[in-house]
């Protein structure tokens, strides 16, 4: 991997992790991981859109208390957009070696301090109004029919069929919040130092709306084939610990189905 001028590193270490298609490696100096570097491709609008949106969002959250990282460059080179930022200590939640109840109430807790960050002086609407428009318009380009039939999911439906009930539910169910949300508060998306420390990381989806979205992800990432030594116990024991009175079955279950029209396709 060719790094643009002015970064520099001693070593670089490509990241196979993450579902967005971006490319990403780790730059170490002095034998240390120091930043991360990110990058798209500008025949890949959906992935630049993305990193311009993690730009935005970085700098937003640099004025909140929240573990994340720090901006630190980013541009146009060669036909790609980039990015690097400080590199956050620890290892991702859905890595082993983690004691398992530590983590869970870590999760909640660390969701409920986002929750909790004020909101006012961050124009990022993530509502169900948006995220709807944003699913119309994967559907219409196809990305969410492929994505489905890659990984063998919802057979014998249509995204569209789907996505017309969808829409049908949300118009009838009041929202909560609103909140600010990681939008993909998924396992890899937390970083857990060890010492009851935590990161936010993959922050492009970062927006002010209904917490189930939140929590959709984290139960659906522990549902997940891509973390098998997760499961429904551990998925049940995040909600309990992060507050049933705060969950309504009915939402969770929404934006569990609304999640699936933004895998990769």
């Amino acid at each position: 991997m060719r790094l643009p001028p002015g970064v520099t590193a001693d070593r670089i270490e490509e990241v196979d992790v993450g579902l967005s298609g971006a490319a990403v490696a780790r730059l170490y100096t002095g034998g240390r991981p120091a930043a991360v570097f990110k990058s798209a491709r500008e025949d890949r609008p959906g992935q630049v859109a993305e990193l311009v949106g993690t730009v935005r969002r970085l700098r937003l959250l640099a004025r909140t208390p929240l573990p994340v990282p720090r901006l630190l460059d980013s541009g146009r080179w060669e036909g790609a957009y980039w990015l690097t930022m400080e590199h956050r200590p620890g290892r991702g939640a859905h890595e082993p070696g983690h004691d398992r109840p530590a983590l869970i109430a870590l999760l909640a807790r660390a969701l409920r301090e986002l929750h909790a960050v004020p909101t006012a002086d961050l124009p990022l609407p993530m509502g169900p109004d948006v995220l709807l428009e944003q699913a119309r318009g994967r559907t219409a380009s196809g990305a969410v029919d492929r994505g489905w039939r890659a990984e063998g999911h919802r057979t014998g439906t249509t995204a569209a069929e789907v996505l017309s009930g969808l829409a049908g539910r949300l118009a009838r169910t009041p929202v909560s919040g609103p909140v600010l949300l990681h939008g993909d508060y998924c396992l890899p998306n937390v970083l857990v130092d060890g010492r009851g420390g935590w990161s936010l990381i993959d922050l492009g989806r970062v927006g002010v709306g209904d917490r189930h979205l939140d929590l959709a992800d984290m139960t659906g990432s522990m549902l997940s084939g891509l973390n098998p030594s997760f499961g429904p116990r551990d998925a049940e024991a995040f909600l309990d610990a992060y507050g049933r009175d705060l969950v309504d079955p009915e939402l969770l279950d929404l934006y569990r189905v609304l999640d699936d029209f933004f895998w990769p396709g």
